[in-house]
């Protein structure tokens, strides 16, 4: 049973007596829903976040990129450690983030080949010639190729969070460092699995009623006013990773630029593919909405569809208008939510989806900025509430 499809049991549930979920629960009009879920971060454990039939897929540097494409796509992942033999440890981790750089960079070739009068030209290396490790040195800069950070099995689910926040990390290797030299590791942790075990736990589903803040008011992330504003925001994303005014039929002056963590990085529907690839790798975005001329939500590049374009290449065209190229809907639907909506809703449609980012829009459908699992988190982590007694 692969671990990343593995049905999951919150350690909320697994670990909580009826006795002490009857306490915990009659003590909720005391205590807010965010201080109730920072102790059971405090009380848990990561151990109890591992799978019980799982496994952690690991490539070795000297891969083939086409060979890790592969192996990402049977196992349902789109991240791996990666070992490095030479050296015998553990350098990185490879995200989507890295081929969603590397594609950008084979996009801009073509679409500079076609306007010399060479259209259809090719990369000058196949996917089969090149090795991880010289992805990994094309598209990061020398002291980001060995970023190698984990933790133990028995630190706290608060420990790990807060290594996750502070590191802005998406991807936390949990490593055995007992008996076994290098260490092995383990399980690889999400944010997005830590705000499993909290949706899963019978304290979210006990009353909503206890997560009812809305979006707008919890300052997880920049919402901006109105579609125009939104607009605006776009435009200046564009133009910050050098695509030019011409990618974003907006003035990028009239709110000052990229907000917070590109809250409103965006790409048209109308433009080619490697804009939006050129766009997630230059602001650091897993995933991307795709809006129309209006400031409509219409699509999302998840990072399973960013390698869905690796492993089609050479044969995929990535100057192809992103609407023609994104023609199977998704099967969720689109993974937004609304300004108004709940933090019930909102942590809702993050399990549903299993993205760790969220479009929030307008009800009209506009998009006005972007959530993330780590923006929902460090909600819950900044609370004054000390750890579970």
């Amino acid at each position: 049973r692969r671990a990343a499809t593995a049905p999951y049991t919150s350690p909320i549930v697994r670990g909580t007596s009826k006795h002490e979920l009857a306490g915990a629960l009659m003590s909720a009009p005391q205590k807010s829903a965010r201080e109730l879920v920072l102790e059971q971060l405090h009380g848990h454990k990561t151990h109890e976040l591992i799978p019980k039939s799982g496994k952690v897929v690991v490539f070795d540097v000297d891969l083939s990129l086409r060979h890790a494409l592969d192996a990402l796509a049977e196992h349902r992942l789109t991240h791996a450690p990666l070992w490095d033999s030479s050296r015998q440890e553990f350098l990185t981790v490879l995200v989507s983030d890295d081929i969603a750089s590397l594609l950008s960079s084979f996009g801009r070739d073509a679409a500079q080949s076609a306007a010399a009068g060479h259209p259809g030209a090719q990369p000058q290396r196949s996917l089969d010639e090149l090795a991880l490790r010289e992805v990994l040195g094309s598209v990061r800069a020398p002291d980001a190729v060995r970023t190698f950070s984990s933790l133990v099995p028995d630190d706290s689910l608060f420990a790990a969070l807060q290594h996750m926040l502070q590191n802005r990390m998406r991807y936390l290797p949990l490593v055995d460092t007992e008996g076994s030299e290098p260490a092995t590791i383990l399980h690889v942790l999400t944010p997005l699995r830590v705000l499993h075990a909290i949706v899963h736990s019978p304290l979210f589903r006990s009353d909503p009623r206890m997560f009812s803040e809305p979006l707008s008011t919890l300052n997880l992330c920049t919402l901006l006013p109105s579609p125009a504003a939104a607009s605006s925001v776009i435009g200046a994303a564009a133009v910050a990773a050098g695509l030019g005014e011409g990618s974003a039929e907006w003035s990028a002056a009239a709110h000052g630029g990229v907000q917070r963590n590109a809250v409103c990085c965006a790409a048209l529907a109308h433009s080619p593919v490697w804009h939006a690839l050129q766009l997630m790798a230059h602001h650091a975005v897993c995933a991307l909405p795709v809006v129309s001329e209006t400031g409509k939500l219409v699509d999302f590049i998840a990072p399973e569809r960013v390698l869905a374009f690796a492993r089609a290449m050479p044969h995929a065209d990535l100057c192809a208008p992103i609407s023609a190229a994104l023609s199977t809907p998704l099967l969720d639907g689109l993974p937004a939510v609304r300004a108004a909506d709940s933090l019930h809703a909102v942590l809702s449609a993050f399990s549903t989806h299993r993205l760790e980012r969220l479009a929030v829009t307008a009800d009209s459908g506009e998009l006005l900025g972007a959530v993330t699992v780590l923006d929902v988190l460090a909600y819950f982590a900044s609370s004054t509430a000390g750890p579970a007694p």
